[in-house]
């Protein structure tokens, strides 16, 4: 049986302890400083199922704080904090002695003096930890909870490692592919929640004629031109950064897309911004407290890729990056997609 720790409790990192739960492995969890109410909830003996949909067998421990005595020898750590934990992540790393394999959930990109980094970049930088595997794709956390078949991507330099971490996680619903492309992998995981965010606006732009009501129907064929101006752009990221154009039409990059596009945070920040509404409102109303992981992506490292890449070459980016900076209303130019 395997030991895996797990760093972090949030919506993904459960998700896939409910799928090492149902792969009988050993797992012992560390909350973040925010998941200690959580945590010390499920503590209490009588207190497993977390909730309605999600029940979690003695195999699965809960612990407030890293303690190497409790810690029984593991062989697999998982990362499941969100974008703003991964310092909290790579501080705990830094206490181990032991030395294993990693796994990456979180999703984004980070920037470090002046350049762009991965999230595996970042964990290479800061800790003593080399064997890397993130993991890329679309794996909605409800979805996988209620255990429906799900296509990922285990990305790593050594293809040894995602080998490693597919025999751990796989079963009869989750079928991991692996690559090595494991930068164009993180990437694509990164900016499609960018591109998600300008797909979901296609609700307010597909016709300025149509009114209220018929925009939420008829928006289809604009969603559609968007989905693919974006894949355009990303291969043009992804390029940029070295990664391969098969991971950009794979579950990294297309499958992900897909899946983001069709609903979520990124899609529905998009829905509010094509329908007119400016940013500020919209985070300080309708989605109030709800983090918006292409906004906050854009805000992050937005000028810097557009920088970087050019833009002219990445219009829809360009755009977003806009109307969440200057606080403008989003406007789609149909005559600037590139070819």
């Amino acid at each position: 049986m395997n030991n895996i720790l797990v760093l972090g409790f949030g919506v993904a990192s459960s998700s896939y302890i409910s799928l090492l739960d149902y792969n009988k492995k050993k797992v012992s969890v560390i909350g973040t400083p925010y998941d200690l109410k959580k945590i010390r909830l499920l503590q209490k003996p009588y207190k497993k199922k977390y909730h309605s949909e999600l029940f979690f067998s003695k195999n699965i421990s809960f612990f407030e704080q890293l303690n190497i005595n409790d810690i029984p020898k593991y062989s697999l750590i998982i990362i499941g904090v969100n974008s703003n934990g991964i310092s909290w992540a790579a501080e705990q790393l830094r206490k181990l002695k032991k030395i294993c394999t990693i796994l990456i959930l979180t999703k984004g990109l980070h920037k470090e003096k002046n350049k762009i980094i991965t999230i595996s970049d970042y964990f290479l930088l800061n800790t003593n930890f080399k064997n890397i595997v993130s993991a890329a794709g679309p794996c909605l956390a409800k979805e996988l909870i209620k255990k429906t078949h799900t296509r990922t991507v285990l990305a790593s330099s050594k293809i040894k490692n995602a080998k490693f971490v597919k025999k751990i996680l796989e079963n009869d619903y989750y079928h991991p592919d692996i690559t090595t492309d494991i930068k164009g992998a993180e990437i694509c995981a990164a900016t499609k929640n960018i591109y998600a965010t300008i797909i979901g606006a296609a609700v307010g732009q597909s016709n300025s004629y149509l009114s209220a009501v018929e925009k939420n129907k008829y928006h289809f064929n604009a969603a559609s031109a968007l989905f693919e101006q974006s894949l355009r752009e990303m291969l043009i990221i992804i390029k940029k950064y070295n990664g391969l154009a098969s991971t950009v039409m794979g579950p990294a990059g297309a499958g992900d897309l897909y899946v983001s596009a069709l609903g979520g945070r990124n899609s529905k920040m998009g829905s509010f911004l094509g329908q007119g509404y400016l940013y500020k409102k919209i985070i300080t109303s309708q989605m109030k407290g709800i983090t918006i992981e292409g906004a906050e992506l854009m805000l992050d490292v937005g000028s810097e890729l557009l920088r970087i890449v050019g833009q002219k070459k990445l219009p829809l980016a360009a755009l977003l990056l806009k109307v969440i900076t200057k606080n403008k209303k989003l406007v789609i130019d149909w005559k600037k997609f590139i070819n």
